[in-house]
């Protein structure tokens, strides 16, 4: 009712269909969405050796829900899929599991405008296998706002509407602004070797894209961009440093 209230594109509905008490078998996984960007790094930081063993991470989940956009995405996820587990699924012993979906062909909407509910939705399709999921947040919760065109500022809200019997979710980083979040992951080990916030998939960080230079330009804000060498051309960086903050600035 929220939703609809205030967002136009948003209506109230009602929803008949049989109901059951039946319960479904549950292998109680513990997964998390990943694309080795900032949230899903930050998550994966928090909860690899989480001490309650029911919200420590068991799973990665790489989906073709409407993210991914290249003319051969079935192949793209395949890649996804497989650099996760020979990097940092593989260094810490997680699961990788691949979802596709031909979603996007039947509903061609914008995906920031969907996320909030694309990736549940996808996780309630095995819901079998999870009894947990954590859903990493783009924005910290005091900038809640319902915004249409951006699921990722009000998904807390609807979050909890997708709980079923077998699995729970989770909102997780978001009592953290982004700058907090690298901050941390200046000491997680594995961000150094493997943060790829960069909008380019099958290649290393571009460094050029909008993503790169603003997550570049947030660790030398921090002081620790030299600890990012395996992942960023840091040399680049400060060679081209007046460049990169006029585009953060006015780009």
């Amino acid at each position: 009712p929220s939703m609809a209230q205030n967002m136009e594109i948003y209506h109230s509905i009602s929803i008949e269909a049989p109901v059951t008490d039946e319960k479904l078998p549950c292998a109680k996984a513990v997964g998390t969405g990943w694309t080795g960007g900032v949230d899903s790094m930050y998550t994966l930081s928090k909860h690899m050796s989480d001490d309650d063993p029911g919200h420590k991470l068991t799973h990665l989940v790489i989906a073709n829900n409407g993210a991914l956009e290249s003319d051969h995405n079935a192949e793209l996820l395949a890649y996804m899929v497989e650099k996760a587990r020979n990097t940092v699924a593989g260094e810490l012993g997680l699961n990788v599991i691949g979802i596709d979906s031909n979603l996007q062909l039947l509903q061609d909407e914008k995906y920031l405008a969907v996320a909030g509910f694309r990736f549940p939705a996808v996780v309630l399709a095995v819901q079998k296998l999870f009894g947990v999921f954590l859903n990493s947040g783009a924005y910290e919760f005091t900038r809640f706002a319902f915004v249409q065109e951006n699921s990722a500022y009000y998904e807390l809200l609807p979050l909890d509407c997708f709980e079923t019997d077998c699995t729970v979710f989770y909102s997780a980083g978001s009592s953290v602004s982004r700058i907090q979040k690298l901050k941390e992951l200046s000491a997680f080990p594995l961000a150094g070797k493997y943060l790829h916030p960069c909008i380019y998939v099958q290649r290393d960080n571009c460094c050029e894209c909008g993503k790169c230079i603003r997550t570049m330009g947030a660790l030398y804000a921090l002081g620790t961009l030299d600890q990012f060498r395996e992942v960023f051309d840091v040399d680049r960086f400060y060679e081209k440093k007046a460049d990169y903050f006029y585009n953060i600035l006015f780009g």
